[in-house]
């Protein structure tokens, strides 16, 4: 994984595959270097590759990481990320706050976000939920979300007068896309 183009696109043909394959996800859950190593995928020595799954319950971010198929929102606050390192901290350590202060975001209470960062010395992949976790998109809707279309909400840092956006939705994928739907 040599340059940041080639990891992302390595790092997309490990989700395709653990999306595609039940049996595949699991061992890429279970091993992450063996079933990389298994699906052509090599690291570079001293690379360690760390598999994340979303759940019901909890979300994980990559920052550094790929971005396809992430709302315009969230792929924002991971860009601002890279670019501030004040701004990294505060969402590594309280996403939800971050998200709140940066777009007007409000996400349940219930959701816990984890915030990842990539390093020389590790790659995060995040697993999304499974169709038997969570419930099925449409045709269009997938297309909405891998697309990254979506509207900025109120209470933002270009906005701060207009009311923030109570975000429901049992991930931060799908709490995103519900918001931007709404709007």
């Amino acid at each position: 994984m040599s340059s940041p183009e080639t990891s992302a696109s390595k790092v997309d043909q490990l989700v395709v595959k653990a999306i595609d394959s039940a049996e595949f996800r699991s061992r890429l859950i279970a091993d992450p270097e063996a079933a990389a190593k298994e699906a052509g995928v090599s690291l570079p020595n001293g690379v360690k590759l760390v598999v994340h799954v979303d759940t019901v319950d909890e979300a994980h971010a990559v920052i550094g990481g790929p971005t396809d198929g992430l709302p315009e929102e969230a792929v924002k606050l991971l860009n601002k990320a890279q670019q501030d390192a004040g701004f990294k901290a505060r969402l590594m350590n309280d996403p939800a706050t971050a998200a709140r202060a940066e777009l007007g975001i409000v996400l349940p209470a219930s959701l816990k976000i984890i915030v990842h960062e990539n390093t020389a010395t590790a790659v995060h992949v995040v697993l999304p939920l499974t169709e038997a976790a969570g419930s099925e998109l449409s045709d269009l809707e997938l297309e909405a979300v891998a697309g990254g279309k979506g509207k900025r909400g109120g209470g933002s840092a270009e906005d701060p007068e207009s009311p923030p956006v109570v975000v429901g939705g049992t991930n931060f994928r799908e709490a995103i896309r519900r918001r931007s739907r709404h709007r």
